[in-house]
């Protein structure tokens, strides 16, 4: 593992500073945690599935509030009562399994089926905070020593599993299998010696460290941003360079949507309409001084547009997404000779093709026929 960081800072002021820190990310999300950690042990005594149903939907509510649905991770908890009961069995046993223990809450939808370790080692910090902390791509930056997030500690600890340059591009979408948590933890561990803490406690301090060198963003829903509404200046940019400038503006939006985590359903159709009203609103004003057959295929394709969105349904607005894309692509069978995104990027108008990698970010995430979470948060 290399030589083990040490702690630069005031840890008694980082942990006094904790609360408001915590609870910047969501009102009430301290006193939350503390609630969980006080149920975590009677769920564990008790060995109650019920029990364990509540307090698993209320980990993944807490290790996600913005963005987690309570009800669709209840459903889906409560088709697994055998793998919930072997779970509440390890946790029993966690101080002799160790990570051992993780493997068998991994079984379960949202705590690790996919690999990832995030939800879970939220679990661990809960019933356990002497020896779990949870894992975080912000905690992961301060260790790092990521840009923006130095200074907490020295030297860097280096992850094998992504580059440095990966932490802050995919933030919540970085790979937190077993083995990076399990080299995380042990940092923290590593720490929690050195200083006299709980892993829980290190962890914490991190966090705290983090959201004071960089305060979480105020996100509101859609997360589609008004940088849209071009002015005169923009649109004469996108109309001499329109690959460049379409590509920045395009990867901007999809930091930000990246930051507001898992997509629920009512979310992720409050997105796609707000990007096809903006697609709609760009073909109206292309077509408003054209004549004859374009002017004709313009308000067809208007719409179409104001239809899909009318529908309310995101499994629509991705069909149509689909289908629009085969007809404007000559490289595919449904291909209709349809030249109007040219016409509209020759005079500086913005086009769903645009907006692909929009579209693969949400389809690496989704199911494209039932919109079911293909890996759930986790």
């Amino acid at each position: 593992m290399g030589q083990m960081p040490a702690i630069c800072s005031d840890l008694e002021a980082l942990l006094r500073d904790a609360p408001s820190a915590v609870n910047s990310f969501h009102p009430g999300h301290w006193e939350l945690m503390a609630d969980l950690e006080h149920r975590a042990r009677e769920v564990v005594r008790k060995q109650s599935i019920d029990e364990a149903v509540e307090f698993l939907v209320d980990v993944a509510y807490l290790k996600r509030p913005h963005t987690v649905d309570r009800r669709t991770v209840r459903k889906q908890l409560s088709g697994y009562p055998s793998d919930i009961a072997a779970a509440l069995r390890a946790l029993c046993e966690v101080d002799k399994l160790d990570y051992e223990a993780m493997e068998v809450l991994a079984r379960l939808p949202w705590f690790g089926r996919r690999g990832g370790r995030a939800f879970n080692s939220a679990v661990f910090r809960l019933v356990k905070p002497q020896s779990f902390g949870i894992i975080d791509w912000r905690n992961v930056a301060v260790l790092a020593n990521a840009p923006g997030f130095q200074g907490l500690v020295n030297p860097p600890v280096r992850f094998n599993q992504f580059c440095h340059d990966e932490i802050l591009v995919r933030k919540g979408s970085l790979p937190f299998t077993r083995d990076v948590y399990r080299h995380y933890n042990e940092c923290l561990r590593s720490l929690a010696r050195r200083y006299e803490r709980t892993v829980a406690e290190i962890d914490l301090i991190l966090w705290t460290y983090s959201i004071q060198r960089q305060p979480f963003p105020q996100l509101g829903f859609p997360a589609f941003p008004y940088q849209f509404q071009l002015a005169r200046d923009e649109r004469e940019r996108l109309r001499r360079d329109h690959g460049p400038v379409a590509e920045h503006m395009v990867q901007a939006y999809l930091t930000r949507l990246k930051e507001t985590g898992h997509l629920t359903r009512d979310r992720l159709l409050a997105e796609l309409s707000s990007l096809f009203a903006f697609i709609r609103d760009e073909c109206k004003a292309f077509g408003h001084r054209k004549r004859g057959r374009l002017k004709d295929r313009v308000n067809l394709v208007v719409v179409v547009l104001n239809q899909a969105i009318d529908s309310g349904s995101p499994e629509r607005l991705l069909a149509l997404w689909k289908r629009w894309q085969d007809m404007v692509d000559p490289s595919s069978r449904n291909w209709i000779g349809i030249n109007l995104p040219t016409d509209m990027v020759l005079e500086g108008y913005m086009v769903l093709e645009d907006f692909i990698p929009v579209k693969r970010y949400i389809e690496s995430f989704y199911d494209s026929e039932t919109l079911e979470p293909t890996y759930p948060c986790d």
